[in-house]
């Protein structure tokens, strides 16, 4: 057994009748996807049908008790509520997880039968830069200024955003095409940190995701370090995928050393 990461887990079953099953899951999927995605502290749901056709299970994940307050404090979420108590009533409780215990293969796999998941990639940049890392950070913040130092970024805006947790859209340049998509950030200045996740990656991305890092060094300058994790659809796309975030990601960086050099060249 091992101890698991410290988050609130939301465990609801709903005696449904038959003909209905369906409905509450497209209900329940509905408001995970529309609503409690683009909630601060939401890290993930996923819906259960019961065999026997008489149950649905809802199984969501919340970073901490005060994510999932604040959530069921706002209009959406109780639309959503109401929208599932016309067809079932549950028995929903909060729980902690304490341990969880792993099976153990005992018999050999023909690993050739089994299908074999793509595997999670990542790509690293980064870019020591002479500014304190407060001011780094703080452009780095300020999504309205991306496109005047980001060479691929055409527009930036904040479409919401709720105690430093943002939902935003982009669109710029990747490879050879322009593509707008959706993001949250969370904005941490104690962490020294901004993480992002993407809520619309296009084919052949599976998923998104990464942090800013701004790491002070002893001389005063920053080191701003960028960190992407992502998944693939197609393995083989591998090599365009790489390319692509690696030459976005060096000319943001480029930029953003070069923009606040020029500041300091207008300010003495």
């Amino acid at each position: 057994m091992s101890n698991q990461e410290n988050c609130l887990t939301l465990i609801n079953v709903f005696p449904v009748d038959p003909e209905k099953q369906q409905q509450l899951i497209a209900i329940l999927t509905e408001a995970a996807e529309q609503t409690m995605q683009l909630q601060p502290g939401f890290l993930s749901a996923q819906i259960y049908r019961g065999l026997s056709g008489t149950y649905v299970a809802n199984y969501v994940r919340w970073r901490s008790r005060e994510d999932f307050d604040r959530m069921w404090q706002q209009p959406e979420a109780q639309k959503h509520v109401g929208k599932v108590h016309t067809v079932a009533r549950g028995n929903p409780q909060l729980y902690e997880l304490c341990n969880t215990v792993m099976g153990v293969s005992r018999e050999p796999v023909d690993d050739k039968s089994v299908p074999q998941p793509h595997p999670a990639l990542s790509a690293e940049h980064d870019i020591l830069i002479s500014k304190p890392w407060e001011q780094c950070f703080q452009l780095c913040s300020a999504l309205d200024r991306w496109p005047d130092f980001m060479p691929a970024v055409r527009t930036a805006r904040i479409l919401r955003e709720s105690y430093g947790d943002q939902e935003i859209e982009l669109t710029a340049e990747f490879g050879n095409q322009i593509l707008t998509w959706r993001s949250r950030r969370e904005i941490l200045q104690d962490q020294k940190t901004i993480r992002f996740w993407s809520l619309t990656p296009r084919h052949p991305i599976k998923s998104l995701s990464g942090q800013w890092f701004f790491e002070p060094t002893a001389d005063g300058t920053t080191r701003v370090r960028v960190a992407h994790t992502f998944e693939l659809h197609d393995p083989l796309q591998e090599t365009v995928v790489r390319a692509g975030i690696s030459r976005n990601m060096i000319g943001d960086l480029k930029g953003m050393k070069n923009y606040m050099e020029k500041i300091n060249e207008f300010s003495r």
